[in-house]
């Protein structure tokens, strides 16, 4: 084999050094790699190779917590899953809901993410609309991952979605509505900003509107998104 171009565009060590990720250029991809590991396989100190895949992940709301609060809950609950529905879960599923919720005795039911094999098999999940968990039906929906900067068009806080978000903030003037219902008292514009509009951010009270680029507190969600993603892998 004759190879004429450059293979690799980028070689790095994720965080704590155990995996190396190699990048192809877009001559070549992951199968050329694995194809032709023997020569060289003997740069790198590994055990094995394994093609890099997009996570496919599924959500399910109104998962009862009580029955997986003990040490080891995770795994039962994988095995409660994968018993009661023709489901395989890559690793083990994790709690959106936070912990100090789940144990608080009013808290009765939660949300999880788990992982599946292909996109194929998420779309079946999906169709199926529910999934049975401790004998509860509960709802499953695509999993959307969102970045510390996403903003949410409920509550105009960063870092989720306003799809389940039961908080109201108007992005215009931070009255506890939704955006939509904004309405001046002395024309009669609705659901936009006027000229009689007094512009307040509800996350750092300054007088702009809450999704202006000038605000700090989507400047520090930024800065946490940035230094999150610098600190996942290093040189």
């Amino acid at each position: 084999m004759q190879v004429k171009k450059p293979v690799l565009a980028s070689i790095v060590r994720t965080k704590g050094k155990q995996n190396i990720l190699l990048t192809t250029t877009e001559e070549y991809n992951a199968e050329f790699l694995i194809k032709y590991k023997e020569i060289w396989r003997n740069c790198f100190h590994f055990q094995r190779e394994q093609k890099l895949e997009p996570w496919v992940q599924v959500v399910a709301h109104g998962v009862p917590t009580l029955p997986f609060l003990g040490e080891g809950g995770s795994k039962l609950l994988k095995e409660e899953i994968e018993t009661f529905n023709p489901i395989g879960i890559q690793g083990l599923p994790r709690w959106i809901t936070s912990s100090e919720k789940r144990h608080d005795p009013q808290t009765r039911f939660g949300s999880i993410v788990f992982t599946v094999e292909n996109e194929e098999k998420r779309q079946e999940i999906l169709k199926q609309k529910e999934i049975l968990i401790a004998g509860t039906a509960t709802k499953v929906v695509k999993y959307l991952e969102v970045s510390p900067t996403t903003q949410c068009s409920s509550c105009q806080k960063f870092g989720h979605i306003g799809d389940r978000c039961s908080t109201r903030a108007c992005r215009f003037c931070a009255a506890a509505h939704l955006s939509k219902d904004h309405s001046c008292s002395t024309c009669t514009i609705t659901g936009r900003p006027c000229k009689h509009t007094t512009p307040l951010c509800i996350n750092c009270k300054e007088e702009h509107f809450a999704n202006s680029k000038d605000c700090e507190t989507l400047k520090a969600a930024k800065l946490v998104h940035s230094t999150s993603e610098e600190g996942s892998m290093e040189e």
